[in-house]
């Protein structure tokens, strides 16, 4: 099957694709990304812990150059990112990630726990108030609970949700997407205006020290006792303000369907402590980040395929997931597995995911209270699922429950 990761059938399900890719071509180069794709377990792990050998550099780069137009609104909005921890390696990649480490400390993140709690609470309550019993379970709870979790670390008001979670969008589509030439300029002018909340948000704490992670943030200093440059610390909080809740908003949302729609509802309302199993096998077969970018820095052979120096490569996570070599039966979701945290949705090595902790307490909670709840929660119908067309992020973009 042709490789098209912004369109359907793909979109839609890219399972089948998955399948082929691990049975018959591992590795391969697509024309239409100028991409190497790879999909092995053993392959992906590889490119994602050896730095030396394929580099994160491109990692958050545009898929596609954006026009000129697109350049120029860029310029103008003052958009100016630098490498700090996603798009750099060791060991500049150590300094800044040592820094932000401090605010996913295992004390920091248990500590949330009761306000978690405390939010699902709130939302499941308006959720019983609904009439005819029925909701989108995307946009009543788990649209906005992640970014309320990050929002209590980094000390943005609640009130931004909405401003942070379109800016999270264009962001998103940016660059992990493909437009037209007028898309483009919409989503660079949304991008922008992103990065200048970033900006603002790190110049207020700057000024005005809170008792928060973006004061700890721009008054921290590094193992020289230098601090973060003023675009260091806005690119850092422009990666937080979309990772931090955009892949956690994609857990939730699948893990829930999935659960659902393979009756295994019943089994978390009678047996509570399955749910940190679920919540895993979810990461597994329904990665929130299904694909990652690499390049690489010398001639590579993966899976019996030499790939060439200066290869961009496009590392299919959520094909990893399902691979026969690593997981019995792939295909089947399965809550008692029992190798299920071998998933590498959160990556793997120097660049592993300083939330993961964070996004599966989160998951973890939510579950709890929902099947607490809302025990006869099921699905309303025969849903259909739309996603943002891109090659990183995928989640369901609405979840239709009744109880």
């Amino acid at each position: 099957m042709p490789f098209d990761p912004l369109h359907d059938p793909y979109l839609d399900d890219p399972t089948p694709f998955f399948d082929e890719y691990l049975e018959s071509r591992p590795v391969f180069f697509d024309p239409g990304l100028n991409y190497w794709v790879i999909s092995r377990h053993a392959d992906v792990k590889r490119v994602l812990r050896e730095y030396s050998t394929f580099t994160a550099a491109i990692t958050l780069s545009p898929l596609e150059p954006p026009c000129p137009a697109a350049v120029e609104v860029l310029a103008e909005g003052g958009f100016r990112p630098v490498p700090t921890m996603t798009n750099t390696d060791p060991p500049q990649h150590t300094r800044t990630r040592r820094i932000a480490n401090m605010g996913f400390t295992a004390r920091r993140v248990a500590s949330l726990e009761g306000f978690i709690r405390e939010l699902v609470t709130g939302y499941i309550d308006r959720l019983e108030e609904m009439p005819g019993r029925r909701a989108d379970l995307y946009r009543a709870l788990n649209y906005e609970l992640p970014a309320r979790v990050v929002f209590r670390i980094l000390g943005v008001p609640d009130e931004d949700i909405a401003e942070v979670k379109k800016g999270s969008e264009s962001r998103l589509l940016f660059t992990f997407g493909r437009s037209s030439e007028a898309e483009q300029v919409d989503i660079a002018a949304g991008n922008a205006r992103f990065w200048r909340y970033t900006e603002q948000l790190a110049e207020d704490r700057r000024a005005h020290p809170r008792d928060d992670f973006t004061s700890d943030l721009v008054h921290a200093t590094d193992d020289d006792g230098s601090p973060l440059s003023q675009q260091e610390v806005s690119t850092i909080l422009f990666g937080l303000l979309l990772a931090g809740h955009e892949t956690t908003t994609n857990l939730l949302t699948s893990s829930v369907r999935r659960l659902l729609e393979f009756g295994l509802w019943p089994d978390l309302v009678e047996d509570p402590g399955l749910i940190p199993a679920a919540v895993e096998e979810t990461l597994r077969f329904d990665s929130p980040v299904i694909g990652w970018r690499r390049r690489t820095t010398e001639t590579v052979t993966l899976s019996g395929v030499e790939v060439p120096a200066d290869a961009d490569l496009l590392v299919l996570i959520g094909a990893a997931n399902r691979d026969p070599e690593v997981f019995d039966e792939p295909g089947r979701f399965d809550i008692h597995r029992s190798n299920s945290r071998d998933n590498l949705s959160f990556g793997s090595g120097p660049h592993h995911c300083i939330g993961a902790p964070l996004a599966r307490l989160e998951a973890r909670v939510a579950l709890e209270e929902l099947t607490r709840r809302l025990p006869g929660l099921e699905l309303d119908g025969d849903p259909e699922y739309t996603y943002l067309a891109n090659i990183a992020f995928r989640g369901p973009q609405q979840l239709p429950v009744r109880w």
